[in-house]
């Protein structure tokens, strides 16, 4: 024996040396022997050797390792006394020893596997009695016995818990989930109690945890932490998938449900006192104060059967929070702590209903309101350093509890709101302002005081847009003051930016710079408060009315109508009886009118890019909700300044278009204010549509004009401006839209001009760029009526695009614009065009799928395994051509189109395209989509067949969507062959599916979330073919027979339940109730087949 031990020890040095000093063959040999070792039958005696003699580590982890490896194989060749010989000396090793820790978790782990798989006969004799040694031992030995005691109880609930840190022990999923049920009936509870008397006694005793109490006392935690997160076998779903095993590790803690059999203990008044009493005790210590908290905020997600008697959950509620208003009466929490705080809040809201959370103590909102205030400053400070992000993360989490709370209609009143929405307001605004209003920039090195221009990485409305809006919807609840806060500010801001625009003619000043990068920054976020505050932010073309309680706002103060008129074009400045809502917008577009001058003044070097794209987009998302809208609740000085068809709409709408034009003009180099305010025209295009007026479209009429002479503008916004152009040409009538139209005119005589340059590569990025201006017009005309007119002079262009892939097919630039352009024009045209005009437009991408195909024959059949997504963007937008082609149904000859797509297309879906998951989701989608329109079994049979190879293939997907699009399509077509006969070649090649998608099923190869949709596709396919289930039972049971005739009879009572009361005639009566049979199905067969 001590031989074996030595030769295993110089392996293992010759495995862990330098591979400098052995040859191959030595390393070679030294893998052979531990081999050897892994194969060893009854091995226990030499691992106990081992275990006592040797000193590597190496051959330590390999004997733990084959210790549990060999109890597992030959568990049933073992005899009852020599398990518990092995378990008594396992224990005992450990207690005697102190071995690494990677040994003392393999052997920990070896012990609660013998543990749950002697429990399948014992009944849990023996674990009960192991649970009743290890509490004495946690009770009254020395600390380092107490430590492994309670990691031996870790270790076993690790493995009644069935997740991915659970061995895999050789029984069915239906033993693991009965295991589960026992331990959690017999024993969960009981080491719950047992181990919250323990952290109780430490609490008691008075002293601080530090060393190795501090070690233990993390342990107890985790162990409570892990019963309060624990998913309950009554709980889980109906099928015993592989998702079980990944409880733990995807979803986080989910809310405490626990059966009636906690309520003794769970509902104890004094519990939540001493969890919260625990927490008092051990926060100072961040290693226990994280599974603390988290203790305290699954507590405050109580619910299920446990509190559904009487008033149990008021109760429970009541308690709960009173002991959390007492704890956060006695701390200041420290950074780490307002996380798990902000969650308790957030799960007390979530979890308990609104009359409840109104009827808490006022502490409840006065410590929301102070914490999420200190996070506000907390967090703006992280912004600026980017260090960590607890004080962000907690923020969010507060937001989310106000965002509910201001919005449930019967929580909390108004006027209980009212104030402590006041407080967070102000506290936002003024981290956002600069001093003496402000407090941006007052902290050391927080970054809060760089340019705007230079320090923003993303869309600086996009990425506060979620905190933004619910700030204004908290500001919504106190309008006048806030209003009036916003007012005050935007228009001190604004007269002070006039003034320092106007000193910055003609000089240039470093002192004036300074304090226009500061100023600046206040006017960005009070816009971005401001329009969060008054308006909604929606989709593009998407009508939106005022905010509720600003429309009753303006109509409570009553103000004269006149008067606020005269405010609001400038004629008067006199406050006096003025809407404030009126008063705030009149600032807004003072603000864009300075703005204006200060560009047509030569001064856009000195303009923030940042602040005009804000200003752009507050001015968009307000013209959205309150421009030429009609509504009977708007009151009179709204409905007078800006509803349908007033002089104050008309005027508005010509200042924001100016003030849009300026901006291109002289700011063509920002992209982003240059796309903002292309993106604020397209909305005025839209507004415009109930005033046709040649001198409402003057301004646009000179931006036509202006890009046609050649602007600067880069090619991203150029496609933005055309699709405002195209928006404006079709809602102008007459000369107005003649003249819109040239629009389009000159970018196809430059799309020729490009196309007869002799040089092939000089006009490269300037046709791509064109190409992507006529995607723009594309857009804009989806969004109107009958379109004829603009296709008749895009088909030019479109005519064109064979030819462009002909000759730049080396460019995928070009490529892959030429084919968007496509694919737009048919998703946003071919519904509306004439018989005529579809036609031509379906010759073209004929033409184009053939060109293509001569190009790119061998890109399509080979790409690669590691290609970036680039290197087949093309693809994907041919599989997106398709879509849109199909889309137009019937109407027009597309099946023909759609074929020659498709059969340049399936040669490709092949078992390593699976590889590249975007375009093996495309490809997919695709035939989703045409299997939608029904175009599939129109086909011919050859391409059909090729269909259902696809098919094949994507059933073997690990990606959920892949397979789940599969389904769907096999169901769709089974609906339709389904009416041909299931002797119909369509049909008969469908069904080759089935028995493939049932083994997929049965032997869970197919992703847990498809299970679903692969019912239904069971189902829609046995209804092309009633015998077919019967068959494919038979096939199996057959094929059990002969491997496991022992499952037998339960495979043939399962499949019995499965078609038990349903008829496969499609209807949706029976479908229902095959789905449930389903559930019960596979319940039943992974149950007994699944091993793990």
């Amino acid at each position: 024996m001590d031989n074996s031990i030595q030769t295993l020890e110089a392996a293992a040095q010759m495995l862990m040396a330098p591979p400098n000093l052995v040859t191959s063959e030595q390393r070679h040999h030294a893998e052979r022997v531990f081999m050897e070792l892994r194969s060893t039958k009854n091995p226990y005696q030499l691992c106990r050797e081992v275990l006592e003699k040797s000193s590597s580590d190496y051959v330590l982890f390999e004997a733990a390792g084959l210790l549990k490896t060999a109890l597992i194989r030959e568990w049933n060749l073992l005899n009852e006394n020599d398990i518990s010989s092995l378990r008594e000396y396992l224990l005992n090793y450990l207690m005697r020893k102190e071995p690494p820790l990677f040994l003392r978790e393999k052997l920990l782990q070896t012990i609660a596997v013998i543990i749950k798989r002697g429990s399948i006969n014992d009944t849990g004799r023996d674990r009960k009695a192991l649970l009743t040694e290890l509490e004495k031992i946690i009770l009254s030995s020395p600390i380092g016995q107490q430590k492994l005691a309670c990691a031996l109880i870790q270790a076993i609930m690790q493995e009644y818990a069935i997740t991915v840190k659970s061995s895999d022990v050789g029984l069915t999923w239906e033993v693991h989930i009965w295991l589960k049920k026992t331990f959690e009936a017999t024993d969960l509870k009981r080491i719950f109690r047992f181990t919250v008397g323990v952290l109780e006694q430490i609490v008691r005793s008075g002293v601080r945890p530090e060393g190795d109490n501090a070690i233990l006392t993390k342990q107890l935690l985790t162990i409570v932490e892990t019963i309060l997160c624990w998913s309950h076998v009554t709980l889980l779903s109906k099928r015993l998938t592989r998702t079980l095993e990944t409880i733990y590790e995807s979803d986080g803690p989910r809310a405490l449900r626990l059966n009636h059999n906690w309520r003794d203990t769970i509902m104890k008044p004094e519990l939540i006192a001493l969890f919260f009493e625990i927490h008092l005790h051990v926060r100072s210590n961040t290693d226990l104060a994280n599974p603390s908290l988290t203790c305290l905020v699954q507590l405050a997600s109580l619910t299920g059967v446990v509190v559904s008697m009487g008033n149990l959950k008021q109760q429970y509620f009541e308690n709960y929070v009173n002991h959390f208003m007492r704890m956060l009466s006695m701390i200041q929490p420290f950074d780490r702590e307002m996380l798990g705080i902000a969650d308790i809040y957030q799960r007390l809201v979530q979890f308990f209903t609104p009359p409840m959370i109104a009827a808490s103590p006022p502490a409840f909102l006065q410590n929301l309101t102070t914490y999420t205030c200190h996070c506000i400053r907390g967090s703006i400070i992280e912004e600026g350093i980017n260090d960590d992000t607890v004080w962000r993360e907690s923020f969010n989490k507060f937001l989310n509890t106000w965002c509910s709370l201001v919005h449930d209609s019967d929580g909390f009143t108004n006027d209980q709101l009212m104030t402590p929405c006041i407080e967070v307001f102000n506290t936002y605004l003024q981290c956002r302002l600069a001093p003496p209003d402000g407090t941006r920039g007052a902290e050391v090195n927080d970054g809060c005081n760089d340019d705007i221009k230079d320090d923003v990485q993303e869309d600086e409305r996009q990425l506060h847009s979620n905190v933004l809006m619910t700030i204004g919807a908290m500001a919504r609840k106190a309008p006048a003051h806030c209003c009036h806060v916003l007012y005050s500010l935007l228009t001190e801001r604004s007269k002070r930016l006039e003034s320092l625009l106007q000193l910055c003619m003609g000089k240039q000043d470093t002192s004036v710079g300074e304090q226009l990068i500061l100023l600046f920054e206040d006017l960005h976020w009070i816009l971005m408060i401001t329009g969060h505050t008054i308006a909604v932010d929606v989709l593009e073309g998407e009508t939106v009315m005022i905010p509720q309680e600003i429309l009753q706002y303006s109509v409570s103060e009553n103000a004269d109508v006149g008067a606020s008129l005269r405010y609001l074009v400038g004629e008067s400045t006199n406050t006096e009886n003025v809407d404030p809502i009126i008063k705030l917008i009149a600032e807004i577009l003072r603000t864009g009118e300075y703005e204006r001058a200060a560009l047509e003044a030569g001064l856009g070097y000195a303009f923030s890019p940042e602040l005009s794209a804000t200003l752009s987009w507050l001015l968009k998302i307000w013209a959205n909700s309150y421009v030429m809208q009609q509504s009977s609740e708007y009151g009179a000085v709204l409905e007078s300044a800006f509803g349908v068809g007033s002089q104050g709409s008309v005027w508005s709408i010509r200042r924001l278009t100016r003030r849009a034009s300026a901006v291109l003009r002289h700011m063509s180099s920002q992209p982003i204010a240059a796309t903002h305010a292309t993106l604020l025209l397209a909305t005025l295009a839209h507004n415009r549509r109930k005033e046709g007026t040649l001198d409402i479209w003057e301004e646009f009429l000179s931006l036509v004009a202006w890009e046609a002479a050649g602007s600067k503008l880069p090619g991203s916004v150029r496609k933005e401006l055309h699709r405002a152009f195209a928006i404006a040409a079709t809602y102008a009538e007459g000369e107005a839209r003649s003249r819109l139209l040239t629009s389009t005119v000159a970018l196809t005589e430059k799309l020729q001009n490009i196309l007869t340059m002799a040089s092939d590569t000089e006009p490269i990025y300037i046709l791509a760029d064109t190409l992507e201006c006529f995607i723009g017009i594309t857009e804009g005309v989806h969004e109107v009526g009958t379109v004829d007119e603009q296709f008749v002079m895009l088909i030019a262009a479109l005519d064109k695009i064979p030819g462009i892939l002909f000759k730049y097919h080396n460019y995928p630039n070009v490529v892959l614009s030429a084919l968007n352009l496509l694919t737009k024009s048919a998703k946003r045209m071919l519904h509306s065009v004439q018989q005529q005009n579809a036609i031509k437009f379906l010759e073209v991408c004929n033409t184009t799928f053939e060109v293509y195909m001569r190009w790119n024959s061998g890109k399509i059949s080979s790409i690669p395994q590691c290609a970036e997504e680039e290197a087949y963007e093309d693809v994907c937008a041919l599989m997106d051509l398709i879509c849109a082609i199909a889309s137009c149904g019937t109407e027009h000859p597309v099946g023909d189109t759609c074929a020659r797509g498709l059969r340049l297309l399936l040669p490709m879906i092949t078992q390593s395209l699976l590889a590249l998951p975007t375009l093996a989701h495309s490809a997919y989608r695709m035939l989703k989509n045409l299997d939608h329109h029904e175009l599939l079994t129109v086909l011919p049979v050859e391409l059909f067949n090729m269909v259902v190879t696809a098919l094949r293939v994507g059933l073997t997907a690990v990606s959920c969507d892949v397979s789940t699009l599969c389904c769907d399509t096999i169901v769709g077509i089974a609906n339709k062959v389904r009416t041909l006969g299931s002797d119909n070649p369509y049909a008969m090649s469908l069904l080759s599916l089935a028995e493939l998608l049932l083994m997929l099923i049965i032997k869970m190869e197919i992703p847990p979330d498809t299970i679903p949709s692969a019912g239904a596709a069971i189902y829609a396919l046995t209804c092309v073919k009633p015998a077919l289930l019967e068959g494919l039972a038979r096939q199996l049971i057959e094929a059990y027979t002969v491997n496991d005739p022992g499952n037998v009879p339960r495979l043939e009572e399962a499949f019995g339940i499965l078609t038990d009361g349903v008829l496969f005639d499609g209807m949706r009566t029976h479908k229902i109730r095959f789905q449930d049979n389903f559930d019960k199905f596979l319940a039943n067969v992974h149950g007994f087949l699944i091993v793990k």
